[in-house]
């Protein structure tokens, strides 16, 4: 929190009774947490890049299930197609 917003806060918490010592405590206080969750929180950066790390594993695992059910479907079909050979009457 920058020290307009500290201020600002400050006054608004005197206004509403808090001792002078106090508010500028909470003021203060408030200040380091914000300063702390600006270095934990995440970033858009961040985040797109995971988003778009996420969708290409995704694409991956998408691509694999499906060229693996393929060649499962097509080894089925051959499979149905040898067996109506082998057993229809001709």
């Amino acid at each position: 929190m920058n020290s307009i917003e500290s201020a600002k806060y400050r006054k608004h918490l005197e206004e509403d009774g808090v001792p002078p010592q106090q508010a500028v405590a909470h003021a203060d206080a408030l200040g380091e947490v914000l300063e702390n969750l600006k270095e934990t929180l995440a970033t858009k950066a961040w985040v797109e890049s995971f988003v778009k790390q996420q969708l290409q594993e995704l694409k991956f695992d998408m691509v694999q299930w499906m060229v693996t059910l393929f060649v499962a479907q097509t080894g089925v079909t051959i499979g149905a197609m040898v067996a109506l050979i082998r057993y229809l009457p001709r």
